[in-house]
């Protein structure tokens, strides 16, 4: 009965380890979820300014059609040029391709780009710039950068399904003036230290390496005991 004891101790203490190996992987594979996003999220120009807004897709597998819309305010920015990257080195989708619709309007504030692969081309993965939208500040204030965009895979033969990914829309907060009109009083605190980040892959490893150390100490203690245990004194 003892040595049963032993034994389910030591499975139970390797099936623990097994799952500190496997969550920091999953883990890894979470941080590389597929994103349609604008960079920069946030940006803070100034009225009269040039913002440069790119249309960014990260990480994408087998792809061979995008269907991207961006809305802004009209109100404080005015589109001056707009350019899609399909099918070139830096942008998205491999060649030949065929644009359906590449449009924008400062009167409604709406970009649409429509673009997909075409026969005999092999699909797409990567990451890279769908497209690139330049805009004059107008006014100060808020604006969305509203993004929507539709993936869709490679399937020979067969129907394309849509790609799973998260659509990363933008912010724009643009002031009259880019120094403001008082200078802040300096204090005497001392600054508070910062505290340096510790990745999280980095600290699942560290919890990985310790916990087998101890798993391993565990079960040889717990094989010395049992060891122990069945040697019969001699009378």
């Amino acid at each position: 009965m003892r040595f049963n004891q032993k034994k389910t101790s030591i499975i139970v203490l390797l099936f623990v380890a097994s799952l500190l190996i496997v969550l920091p992987i999953q883990m890894v594979k979470a941080q590389t979820t597929t994103t349609v996003n604008v960079t920069p999220q946030t940006s803070t120009p100034v009225v009269g300014q040039t913002l440069t807004i790119n249309i960014q897709l990260n990480n994408v597998q087998n792809l061979y059609a995008v269907d991207v819309t961006l809305n802004w305010s009209t109100s404080s920015l005015s589109l001056q040029t707009n350019q899609s990257f399909v099918g070139t080195s830096n942008g998205v989708l491999n060649n030949p391709t065929s644009v359906v619709i590449d449009t924008a309007s400062q009167q409604t504030g709406e970009y649409h780009l429509v673009a997909t692969s075409v026969n005999p081309a092999s699909a797409y993965s990567g990451t890279g710039t769908i497209a690139t939208l330049t805009f004059k500040v107008t006014s100060a204030g808020d604006s969305n950068l509203t993004l929507a965009s539709t993936l869709a895979d490679y399937a020979p033969g067969g129907i394309s399904e849509p790609i799973a990914h998260n659509d990363l829309s933008g912010t724009v907060d643009a002031t009259v003036s880019s120094t403001s009109s008082s200078s802040p009083t300096p204090t005497s605190a001392s600054p508070t230290p910062s505290i340096p980040e510790f990745p999280m892959v980095a600290t699942f490893s560290v919890v990985v390496v310790l916990s087998s150390a101890i798993i391993v100490l565990s079960v040889k203690k717990i094989i010395k005991t049992t060891s122990v245990s069945g040697i019969k004194p001699q009378r």
